[in-house]
């Protein structure tokens, strides 16, 4: 399958690459990080995806959620050891090329996500690998884990993934919506409104603490008004869901999980809206050597609420799984 990307069929944009690498560089300096920057072709879909690489160690291959890129994840990237972090940014997220989602079936969305994600690995590991997702970025890594066995070794799901079943929030439903998207689009999200979104996540202790640093706000902000995400993003979520919910059968459902070979961790927080820990366990028992860990006063980037913890709790489980 060959998918021409989005840019080809949208001329409008409204991106400043320097203003958003400035953000960037910002939020991992915060931290004491400077990644590098590494493109992988994927002839296959047209595409190039950017990663950013950070670290030495076991290879990790990290992939975000809607509407967001792989930076979301600096924080728990700062506090984990021996780890050699491949962050991507989804296709259309942040600088990677778009996809055009116009014809796509549940069946090409699946396609393009394991063949994007195998050709990170290869290029950038060249071998198994532990996989991390969260949201739609943790439906990418049970669909690559159940297509693509021998590239990964264990898999993480960071919240709620996108999975049949899940609760679908009012402000997505209606971006699903052609008018609303378009207004959307052209009112970029004010510093006010990212906040208000982060306390819709389940993520209220996090912004009445001050524990979100000024650099991933702003870095946070330059991804709404300098890329092209939001606007990408809306277009996938206009192909998979209406204003009622998720369209039957375009994310993760029984079979993606049945199939999957590889250990998995679920860690969800209590406060995620997208879906109860009581859902998430039931979802979680279709894969086979799965494990669920609940965090308490959290949302839906878990990591986000405590991450030194995180990292710990990663690293005891991929060294379990390792023995």
């Amino acid at each position: 399958m060959t998918l021409a990307p989005l840019s080809r069929f949208r001329s409008h944009s409204h991106r400043d690459d320097a203003l958003y690498r400035e953000a960037e560089r910002a939020a991992w300096a915060a931290y004491g990080m400077a990644p590098e920057e590494r493109w992988v072709d994927v002839a296959e879909l047209g595409i190039r995806v950017r990663t950013l690489v950070h670290g030495e160690g076991r290879p990790v291959v990290f992939v975000h959620g809607t509407p967001t890129a792989g930076n979301v994840f600096i924080p728990l990237v700062a506090r984990l050891e021996g780890v050699r972090a491949i962050v991507v940014d989804r296709p259309g997220c942040a600088l990677s090329d778009p996809l055009d989602y116009t014809d796509m079936t549940p069946e090409d969305l699946r396609v393009s996500v394991a063949t994007y994600l195998a050709a990170v690995i290869r290029e950038l590991a060249g071998g198994p690998v532990d996989l991390l997702g969260n949201s739609a970025g943790g439906m990418a890594v049970l669909v690559a884990a159940a297509r693509l066995p021998d590239l990964v070794r264990s898999v993480v799901v960071e919240g709620v993934p996108a999975i049949q079943g899940m609760h679908l929030p009012r402000p997505l439903r209606l971006g699903s919506m052609r008018p609303v998207a378009q207004i959307v689009t052209r009112h970029p999200m004010s510093e006010a409104e990212l906040r208000r979104s982060f306390r819709l996540m389940g993520h209220a202790d996090l912004i009445a603490q001050g524990r979100l640093t000024e650099p991933e706000i702003a870095w946070r902000t330059a991804l709404n008004r300098a890329t092209d995400t939001l606007k990408n993003e809306l277009a996938l979520m206009a192909r998979v869901a209406t204003w009622r919910g998720l369209r039957p059968g375009w994310v993760a459902g029984k079979e993606t999980l049945e199939a999957i070979q590889a250990p998995s961790l679920w860690v969800v927080g209590d406060l995620d809206p997208f879906a109860s820990p009581e859902r998430v366990r039931a979802w979680a028992a279709h894969a086979r050597g799965s494990t669920v860990v609940v965090r308490e006063r959290s949302g839906h980037q878990p990591w986000l609420d405590a991450p030194g913890e995180h990292a710990r709790l990663l690293a005891d489980w991929w060294e379990q799984t390792s023995r």
